[in-house]
């Protein structure tokens, strides 16, 4: 809360909620929670009310947390926080609130990911306890006097309007109970009706809009930053499109000098970038120069400019026509293609206009952005360069690849960012959370100063700790290995002290690609990533295209449930020849590197073994024709689907190694899309399904003498580490950022207590039952706070 204003319009809004009369409280409270956590700028609000003869306060209305769990989570008032705020009757803020001895855990309500925690009481006009008004936060936060005075304030209103139905209910039940007095008790309501009423007119305040300083998006890179914001815009916006020239062969002349600079500046970029980028990336600065040299594209501006318009009118004419004839069409590749347009278009317009590439930024700088093409990342200088902010984007997108391969601290998709944020800004950015604060509060200023000196202290302790290898205090080891996509995620899981990569991502560069790469271009591709590895093993896992991952040029028929249809392994068995394509690069990159191959979305033994026999004719062809390969090169399989957990021991028969995929095998075992906002609460990594499936197959491999691997996010889920470490798991495969974390987290402990805590776990037999049990002993074992930061 940052005005006065702001604060008048959450009680006004307030006022208004209580001057409605509704007759639904359920529906009113609702209402109230939303109301003050919009205006406390919280992401969650909940109300919980006091009985006193049972002497129990319960959950009746929240935002944020899940609403299936109001009417449930009921404690005494010597439970938990909310318990404390009723004991005290005074406000109770905890900044860490998981870590206070207080803290009573409710996994039905999702909790767990929010850190502060603000509760203040709710009483009558004689001060009697009616309930407890809570807010809780993502981010570390620090209330400050007038916002603790501000919910307090807001309770008191909260207190009129249970006051209020409490009344109504008592004047309701006395009516049912005493019908000698029901025409004096419908006389009493009618008077307590008039009472409430200002000229005749019952008074409802307007409600004011609240500023909301707050825009939430997507974590693409972590790391926190503050800075002043700098919009970049298109030139889509800055070029007039009806400007007309007095000397069309002046602006041909300026054209083709800004078109021969665009194709120097293009070369010059790949070059510098050629160390930090895969092959694939690259091609972009290829394609990029395809289309400055194409002839109908360059045709057609400089007859613009022979009609009569300038250089960048003709320009803006050009692209504006041919982008929208893409953008209208369904096909993705041709839409992708009118970025790669727009791109090229503000280069050549900032050749135009003669501007030369930014020099460093005078201080702490935030790019701010619609879209932020690759070009332009490369372009940008880094000095003083904090953090990334776009609206549009996803995690994915070469934007947020190279923010992550730099370290910069970035947010993508954050709606309402272009309209929300001007030049010059003050803004703070939480990469970890995916939050934007524009000119916010100095008390939020320095609450993430604090944290993020606190954030790159605890991170620089952990990398400082990864030299020796991962094992628990009695000397159990588990290998810690990285997930990476593409070729500048090698550089960020050595950082980060991976032993290897776990499971390398082959499709992530078939996306990137205008056609399926060649055996040439895929070998090139693996070797410059296994050269950066090193001697350390890498696990290529097959390509896993399909549900949401198409390459554009791939014509697919759209599926009703595409998720169950025909992507993965089904595809590249039925694309055999392009699937041999692919199995001949990995053979001949694992001749002088430690590479292990990964089949897919298995879940049959007719699968594995056709993949295998595409795998031994590919090697005998490349025997055949003298190149060099791997014979005997390491065969394992995902374990990503029910058929799959049961049919484990045959499969075990068939393979040199498993690795669990959990994103896929939770959202198959539990039915449960973990896109879908309606089930979403429903996909829950800690489900006794979830865990006795695991077990199962890590059981099953250790009866074969087999190696198992974790490569889900759950492996970076360092609540979840002493239970998978517990169950056998010979390795974890996970984001390199989790790795230090949960590397400490195993090394905390003796492989005896994870191995008790996985027994106890595999015993449980709802969801509630296990995260309580975990949180309890990650407190008892001083491991919580890890929890904490990075959950």
């Amino acid at each position: 809360m940052s005005t006065n204003k702001d604060r008048l319009a959450l009680i006004e809004n307030l006022s208004a909620i209580s001057g409605e009369h509704s007759d639904d409280l359920r529906d009113t409270l609702d209402r109230v929670v939303e109301t003050i956590a919009n205006g406390m700028e919280a992401e969650v609000c909940s109300l919980y009310l006091f009985d006193p003869q049972r002497e129990r306060v319960t959950l009746r209305a929240t935002i944020g947390l899940d609403r299936e769990s109001v009417g449930k989570v009921s404690m005494r008032m010597d439970e938990g926080l909310v318990g404390m705020v009723l004991e005290k009757q005074a406000p109770v803020y905890v900044p860490d609130a998981i870590s206070h001895e207080r803290y009573k855990y409710f996994p039905e309500t999702g909790e767990e990911r929010y850190h502060t925690f603000l509760g203040v009481p709710i009483q009558d006009g004689r001060k009697k306890p009616l309930g407890v008004l809570v807010t809780q936060t993502l981010e570390r936060r620090k209330f400050t006097r007038s916002e603790i005075r501000l919910l307090s304030t807001a309770a008191n209103q909260v207190a009129q309007i249970l006051s209020h139905f409490r009344l109504r209910e008592t004047l309701a039940t006395k009516e049912k109970e005493r019908l000698e007095y029901r025409r004096r008790m419908i006389e009493a309501n009618r008077q307590l009706k008039d009472y409430e009423k200002v000229g005749g007119k019952t008074r409802v305040a307007t409600p004011m809009k609240i500023r909301r300083p707050r825009l939430v998006g997507l974590s693409a890179s972590p790391g926190f930053a503050q800075g002043h914001a700098h919009i970049v815009g298109t030139f889509l916006s800055t070029v007039e499109r009806n400007q007309r020239s007095r000397d069309p062969k002046l602006e041909a002349r300026r054209l083709e000098d800004a078109l021969v600079r665009s194709r120097h500046e293009l070369g010059v970029l790949k070059t510098r970038m050629e160390p930090m980028m895969g092959y694939s990336d690259l091609q972009i600065f290829d394609g990029h120069r395809m289309i400055l040299e194409d002839d109908e594209f360059i045709g057609r501006i400089r007859q613009a400019i022979a009609d009569g318009y300038t250089a960048e009118s003709a320009l803006f004419r050009v692209i504006e026509e041919l982008s929208a004839s893409m953008l209208a069409v369904a096909d993705s590749y041709l839409r992708e293609r009118a970025t790669d347009f727009r791109d090229v278009g503000h280069r050549v317009l900032r050749h135009l206009r003669q501007e030369d590439k930014k020099g460093a930024f005078a201080k702490a700088t935030i790019i701010v952005a619609e879209e932020l093409t690759l070009s332009q990342m490369t372009l940008v200088s880094h000095e003083k360069l904090v953090g990334i902010a776009l609206q549009s984007g996803g995690v994915t997108s070469h934007a947020a690849i190279l923010a992550r391969a730099f370290e910069i601290p970035t947010v993508v998709g954050v709606e309402h960012l272009m309209e929300s944020i001007v030049e010059g800004d003050q803004l703070v950015l939480d990469g970890n959370s995916g939050v934007v604060y524009v000119n916010p509060s100095a008390e939020i200023e320095r609450d993430y100063v604090g944290l993020s000196k606190r954030y790159e202290a605890f991170k620089k302790e952990l990398i400082e700790e990864g030299d020796e290898p991962t094992a628990t205090r009695d000397g159990h080891r588990v290998m810690m290995l990285a997930n990476i996509a593409l070729l500048p995620d090698v550089h960020m899981a050595l950082r980060y002290g991976a032993e290897g990569i776990g499971l390398l991502r082959s499709e992530f560069s078939f996306l990137t690609y205008e056609d399926f790469p060649d055996e040439e271009q895929q070998l090139a591709l693996y070797n410059r990533i296994l050269e950066q590895v090193g001697k350390r093993p890498v696990t290529i896992r097959t390509l896993d295209i399909g549900a949401d991952k198409y390459p554009p040029y791939m014509r697919v028929p759209r599926e009703e449930n595409p998720f169950l249809g025909w992507r993965s392994i089904r595809i590249s068995l039925e694309m055999s020849g392009l699937f041999k394509v692919q199995l001949r690069a990995i053979l001949r990159a694992a001749a002088r590197h430690n590479v292990r191959i990964l089949f897919p979305m298995i879940s049959s033994l007719e699968e594995l073994r056709r993949a295998k026999e595409l795998l031994a004719e590919s090697q005998a062809e490349l025997f055949a024709e003298g190149l060099e390969h791997n014979p005997q090169i390491e065969v394992g399989i995902m374990v990503e689907v029910p058929s799959a957990v049961w049919l484990a021991p045959r499969l075990a028969r068939e393979v040199d190694f498993f690795s669990v995929g959990t994103n896929d095998l939770i959202q198959y075992l539990l039915a449960a899309d973990r896109n879908n906002p309606r089930v979403a609460h429903l996909y829950e990594a800690l489900h006794p399904a979830v865990i006795s499936a695991i077990a199962e197959v890590v059981n099953v491999a250790r009866a074969a003498d087999k190696e198992v691997c974790i490569c889900g996010e759950m492996a970076s889920d360092p609540l979840a580490t002493l239970l998978l470490v517990g169950m056998g798991l010979d390795e974890m495969s996970l984001s390199p950022l989790f790795i230090p974390v949960v590397r400490k987290v195993i090394r905390a402990v003796d492989y005896q207590t994870a191995r008790l805590i996985a027994r106890e776990t595999l015993q449980m037999a709802t969801v509630q039952e296990v995260k309580g049990y975990l949180v309890e002993r990650y407190r008892d074992l001083g491991l919580i706070n890890l929890v904490e930061m990075y959950r």
